[in-house]
């Protein structure tokens, strides 16, 4: 905090400078001017919290000084110092507008009250302004939310069009008759959602849009839009008609290789040739998804012609399947699928549309296997879902899938470990704790112990994990004065940065926020 001291008399400059215990009001500078025009220009640059200020200077004066102040909105807070002659005008003129006075010759004990005031007041000001800054930053990423789930309804066919999706075309600064479309899904999204955010779905999307801004805001305006957890559809203007084709492709293709180079995300793009309003959106969505699925799951590179090679059969693979689950023989679930994955892979390349074949094969077996055994009739189905657009990762959905059918039947999980691992994270949340780790530990599939752990308590790791950690937090910051820094280590997170995030996420305060408001309760 800065403090500013405006008289063209040195001796009353070096008086306040010697009479105040400038560290006891929390002071780190304590700047000095002769007059009114030395002074504003130091106020713009150091924006002073407190300002000594005599009315009587030549140039320009006291008065003139203050209305510049107030003009240019600087929050200073102002202490008038005044001759005897000047005291009735300077009580009269500047009480009014919140400001403080002292007559010279001035006491100590006058001085440091009268700071006492200015500091509280502009630490108040301070205070107020930046809980109305996260107050206003809390309202606009509800209203994002909001237009994101208007949208994402429109575009899937839940509701016609209707005026507030032309008023969220005019919030993004894109003209409701003229937009580009593209559909991305991220093949790896799981992979990299769990090693890189540790599961948290708001983080994953946060650093997304924020590569996206990096990239597309100083060009056109722009909108990224979650459908659901797999799809995201990018609309863009670019001006001209004419070159819209091109740099549409240009900068999507751009913005994909930020994101695999920053997060190692890939994504499969399909765009729509041509441009859209906002009444016929839904359609060149259907063209951008059409174009999607025709992308290689393995390149990434859409395939235009059919690929002669005949696709390997997954219903050949059923009675195998039956066999281990008659025998409750996971390793052989797992072997089987990954044969039938490899072999997928040995193809060179498979396009998105036939993975997606696949997936609803997959899914007829898993429903007849459910059907087929009786004690089971109760039990929900675990289907696959229909957007996934890597072959690891649907193969890992499918022997999961596969695997709980055996669980149901006695063969599996049993309730004690996942009790276990609830335990061993209650008690050691301040440890480096992760899937891999959990897993190495209790010999279980990463995968596995998440899906088992969000079925048992009806959240997941991350989150029980987060709120743990969270807790402790709050606690450490009230009750201590240990730093954010030391405190992240002592909570498991080895980035300083990345614990602020998930604390003010969780809190909506930062963590030095949090400790200010409430330090006193």
């Amino acid at each position: 905090m800065k403090v500013l001291l405006v008289d063209d008399e040195e001796h009353v400059r070096e008086g306040i400078t010697l009479a105040v215990d400038w560290r006891k009001f929390g002071v780190t500078e304590v700047l000095e001017a002769e007059d009114g025009r030395q002074a504003l220009a130091l106020a713009r640059e150091h924006k002073p919290a407190v300002m000594f200020c005599d009315m009587n200077m030549p140039g320009m004066d006291g008065v003139a000084l203050l209305r510049s102040l107030r003009r240019e909105s600087l929050k200073t807070q102002v202490i008038v110092v005044s001759g005897y002659d000047h005291f009735a005008y300077t009580h009269a003129a500047l009480m009014a507008k919140g400001v403080d006075y002292l007559l010279k010759p001035f006491r100590k004990k006058d001085l440091e009250q009268a700071l006492t005031r200015a500091v509280t007041a502009w630490r108040e000001q301070e205070s107020s302004e930046e809980e109305e800054i996260h107050a206003g930053y809390r309202i606009r990423q509800a209203e994002d939310l909001l237009d994101e789930h208007k949208l994402a309804g429109y575009l899937k066919g839940e509701f016609a069009f209707h005026e507030g999706i032309r008023h969220i075309f005019a919030r993004r600064g894109l003209p409701a008759g003229s937009v580009t479309a593209a559909m991305l899904l991220p093949s790896n999204r799981s992979d990299i959602q769990y090693r890189r955010f540790q599961g948290d779905v708001e983080l994953f999307a946060f650093a997304l849009h924020n590569i996206a801004h990096e990239v597309l805001e100083p060009y056109n305006p722009y909108y990224l839009c979650r459908l659901d957890d797999e799809q995201w559809v990018l609309l863009t203007f670019w001006g001209s008609s004419g070159m819209m084709p091109s740099k549409q492709k240009f900068y999507i293709e751009k913005l994909a290789q930020c994101w695999l180079d920053t997060l190692g995300l890939k994504m499969l793009i399909g765009i729509h040739e041509g441009e859209a309003g906002a009444e016929t959106l839904p359609q060149a969505i259907a063209g951008a998804r059409a174009a999607l699925l025709m992308c290689d799951v393995i390149s990434g590179v859409p395939q235009h012609k059919d690929d002669a090679t005949k696709l390997p059969s997954l219903a050949e693979r059923r009675i195998f399947l039956e066999t281990a689950l008659q025998r409750k023989d996971k390793a052989y679930v797992a072997e089987i699928v990954r044969s039938f994955a490899q072999e997928l892979k040995d193809r060179g390349t498979l396009r998105l549309k036939d993975l997606q074949g696949y997936t609803y094969e997959a899914n007829l077996l898993l429903e007849k296997a459910y059907r087929d055994r009786p004690s089971d009739n109760n039990a929900a189905v675990s289907f696959m879902p229909l957007w996934i657009a890597d072959i690891d990762e649907w193969q890992r959905l499918f022997a999961e899938a596969w695997c709980s059918l055996i669980d149901r039947s006695g063969g599996g999980f049993p309730i004690r470990s996942i009790e276990a691992i609830h335990e061993y994270i209650t008690l050691h949340f301040q440890e480096d704790i992760s899937l891999a780790m959990l897993s190495r530990k209790f010999n279980f599939n990463p995968w596995y112990i998440a899906r088992k752990f969000k079925e048992t308590y009806g959240t997941t790791i991350i989150t029980y994990l987060t709120e743990l950690r969270v807790e402790r937090a709050k606690s450490l910051l009230v009750g201590t004065n240990i730093s954010v820094s030391e405190m992240a280590g002592l909570l498991g997170y080895t980035d300083e940065n990345y614990f602020g995030k998930v604390f003010k996420k969780q809190t909506g305060l930062s963590p030095l926020q949090f400790r200010k408001e409430n330090r006193h309760v």
